[in-house]
């Protein structure tokens, strides 16, 4: 009985046992996405759902925690929207609008992504030219260095009442 014990000892000290991960089907992750601009699904089967215009419910989230492993879904993804999942550490992204800019960053962080549809850059919300916080990423590409740029572009646009011009 005690070399069992000591055996049975020996194996339980080696398993590092985890708990199974929670992933989510494209058409479910669509679902749980209704009337919400950004949704995570973490492998622990957590889901967080947030709304909010631009980088604002992105900006939100990764104050509290990050995104390690994380399916998400964003309405709207940008270069600068690609830095802060990579920062984050997401796993996978589907978006309704994905820009050309962000297709780099996601392959670079190993992201896997989707979306409904391409397009060249992030317009503003006037529909004039490229959304500031697409033009305050453009020559960014490390999600590290790219974090406090970002969040500090973002906080001076909400300090402006940034209205899209």
């Amino acid at each position: 009985m005690k070399k069992l014990t000591a055996v049975l000892s020996l194996f339980l000290l080696g398993c590092t046992c985890t708990a199974p991960q929670k992933t989510v089907s494209h058409e479910e992750l669509l679902a749980l996405a209704k009337g919400h601009d950004l949704v995570a699904v973490f492998p622990d089967g957590r889901i967080e759902t947030y709304n909010g215009r631009g980088l604002g419910p992105l900006l939100k989230h990764l104050e509290t925690g990050n995104l390690k492993d994380a399916q998400m879904y964003d309405k709207v993804t940008g270069r600068a929207s690609a830095l802060l999942l990579a920062y984050g550490q997401a796993k996978s992204l589907h978006t309704g609008m994905l820009s050309k800019e962000a297709v780099p960053i996601l392959q670079k962080y190993g992201i896997s992504y989707s979306a409904d549809k391409e397009v060249d850059f992030i317009l503003n919300r006037a529909k004039t030219g490229s959304c500031p916080m697409e033009t305050a990423a453009r020559n960014l590409d490390d999600a590290q260095q790219a974090y406090p740029i970002l969040k500090s572009a973002y906080a001076e646009l909400i300090r402006q009442n940034y209205t899209g011009q």
